[in-house]
């Protein structure tokens, strides 16, 4: 059966775990650590936040061309 028959209906569900405490073992002696594992974030909304905070963190900075790899300044023939 090809690969495309598992995947061939969209499923928008957010991806999320089932809700624990940061830190506390479960039943069977389990720990998970960060927002995504405990279930108080969605895997969408961790990723959306860390988009933004890279976003907000970076804003105003641009690359020039002193910032490139110098391999590919070689390549590209960036002087």
């Amino acid at each position: 059966m090809p690969i495309h028959g598992y995947f061939s209906k969209r499923d928008d569900r957010e991806l999320t775990m089932p809700r624990a405490d940061d830190g506390a073992p479960n039943e069977s002696g389990i720990s998970y650590p960060g927002d995504v594992l405990t279930g108080r974030l969605s895997v969408q909304d961790a990723f959306a936040l860390q988009a933004a905070e890279l976003r907000a963190h970076n804003r105003g900075k641009w690359a020039g061309r002193d910032d490139y790899d110098p391999v590919l300044k070689f390549h590209l023939r960036i002087k």
